[in-house]
């Protein structure tokens, strides 16, 4: 039972504090060129590397990696990474930012390219016109075109800002006004459009994308950072299965599993595959787990695998959150120090971020220490053997 008796509450082994800004957008603007639900800020894993990392040029892992947070992070403060993620879509965010292109070069390969040229219609297109003016869509499938014959890394971040343009809530983004983070169904988006009395508008797309580059490559990144992202790995695979990650390879880990049935990762998404075409494969089982023994279960398998890529004496940090089911609260943290039993893996601490929500929180419904993902339970542990 998740949080029996709230056996840890009493351990000197739990440490409150704010440990990191609670503010948005304080990291790097690189990590916010693309939105994702369920990601953790970067100051989250910054404060780890310089908790446990005591060198440069380290390897740092997240088998969860999401948006990409913590690769990233690791570049910027001079470290390899391991990104891996059983969702298509995140090796893209992640992989698309390994490289980041001069502005002057984006702009340059962004002009060079033929947006107006007539492209098919496509059964499809009635799933997409409730979002884009006719020729705006012409101008995303010709985007599309290129994308599909230019592997160019210029090509690549160009793609990166589009598919973060692709909807949203402003006139900087390509649709008609709706939601940024998630793709509501078609259905859905045009009885918004006619209870709003709006339809999609012509909105040209070369100028939201060179904007918005413009704007997240306004601080330059570290010098070093190639230097190090160019040893990265981009893996696609379930979190407890990492074959291509080699044994006693990891310096650290820094992650965040799903919580239980927070986030539908393909239905939120639906938009964003068809811009990368990316297709649902019945393969790929997103880990979303409404029972706790199913999650504690695929806990357990993922930190044996951890504790196999990790180097004796390195740390893993769990971020997980309280998670309200009915009238309980879940606390997850006590959950994933019992399953690291048997793994190789043993509790050091736990940092219990305590912290006040901005917007964005707000918007979920999400309360201050009550409700979801709400407060940042970071569990650390050790691998001894």
């Amino acid at each position: 039972m998740a949080g029996a008796g709230r056996l840890l509450k009493d351990s000197d082994k739990i440490i409150f504090g704010e440990f990191w800004t609670a503010k948005q957008r304080q990291g790097h603007p690189i990590h916010h060129t693309v939105s994702y639900r369920a990601s953790f800020k970067p100051e989250l894993p910054s404060f780890f590397m310089k908790e446990f990392l005591k060198k440069k040029n380290r390897v740092v892992y997240d088998p969860f990696g999401g948006r990409g947070t913590t690769a990233i992070q690791a570049n910027i403060e001079g470290h390899a990474a391991i990104h891996n993620d059983i969702h298509p879509l995140s090796i893209f965010l992640a992989s698309a930012r390994q490289y980041v292109p001069k502005l002057v070069d984006l702009e340059k390969k962004l002009n060079s390219l033929d947006l107006e040229m007539d492209v098919e219609e496509d059964p499809f297109d009635k799933n997409l016109l409730p979002f884009f003016h006719p020729r705006t869509l012409k101008e995303i499938k010709n985007l599309k075109h290129y994308m599909a014959i230019d592997d160019s890394v210029e090509m690549k971040f160009i793609s990166l800002i589009a598919l973060s343009r692709l909807h949203g809530h402003s006139t900087g983004f390509f649709s008609v006004y709706t939601f940024p983070q998630v793709s509501i169904p078609p259905e859905a988006q045009a009885k918004n459009n006619a209870k709003k009395g709006i339809t999609p508008e012509y909105r040209p797309i070369k100028p939201r994308i060179f904007q918005k580059m413009k704007r997240d490559l306004a601080m330059p990144i570290p010098p070093f950072y190639h230097e190090f992202s160019k040893n990265n790995l981009y893996s696609l695979n379930s979190a407890n299965s990492v074959p291509n990650v080699e044994s006693e390879s990891v310096d650290l880990i820094v992650t965040s599993p799903p919580f239980l049935d927070k986030v539908d990762y393909e239905g939120d998404n639906w938009l964003r595959h068809w811009f990368l075409d990316i297709e649902k494969s019945k393969d790929r089982k997103l880990s979303i787990f409404s029972n706790i023994n199913d999650w504690n279960e695929f806990i357990r398998s993922t930190l044996k695998e951890s504790s196999r890529v990790l180097k004796k004496g390195s740390y893993m940090v769990m971020e997980v959150g309280e998670v309200k089911k009915g009238n309980s609260i879940l606390y997850l943290d006590e959950d994933v120090v019992r399953m690291a039993e048997g793994t190789g893996l043993v509790w050091n601490k736990t940092y219990v971020h305590t912290q006040s929500f901005t917007k964005l929180s707000n918007c979920w419904q999400v309360s201050n220490n009550e409700k979801g993902t709400n407060s940042n339970r970071c569990v650390v542990l050790r691998k001894v053997n």
